[in-house]
């Protein structure tokens, strides 16, 4: 199986558990390792600290976002992570999407965000 858009090394890792509090981690084993593709968007910036964690015009929050595909055999889920060029993106809008001409370019896509708080490492 082959992507048609330029390889990124991915790590999926499924949610860990809950901690004390019942606040559900990302986990520390990876699920699925291989090759996909992650598409940035523009993404989000807020400049309002009471909202968006920014600190003024020139001190914006940034929220990256984007697209990631991957191949059929890594069975991607919303609420997992993905270490993708050094960050870790949480996924959600997890879809298989099914080569409509049966070419066997099937592909799941997942809608991603990065947050630094899950920047684990």
């Amino acid at each position: 199986m082959s992507l048609l858009l330029a390889p990124d090394q991915v790590d999926l890792y499924p949610p860990g558990t809950a901690d004390e509090r019942g606040w559900t981690r990302p986990g520390t084993t990876a699920a699925w390792s291989g090759q996909g593709n992650l598409q940035l968007a523009a993404g989000q910036s807020d400049p309002r600290s009471e909202v968006g964690g920014g600190t003024g015009m020139f001190g914006p929050a940034r929220l990256e976002s984007g697209a990631l595909f991957l191949p059929p055999d890594a069975q991607p889920a919303d609420g997992m992570t993905a270490q993708v060029r050094g960050h870790r993106w949480v996924l959600t809008n997890t879809r298989l999407v099914i080569d409509p001409v049966g070419g066997g370019l099937d592909c799941w896509v997942a809608s991603i965000a990065r947050d630094d708080s899950t920047d684990y490492g």
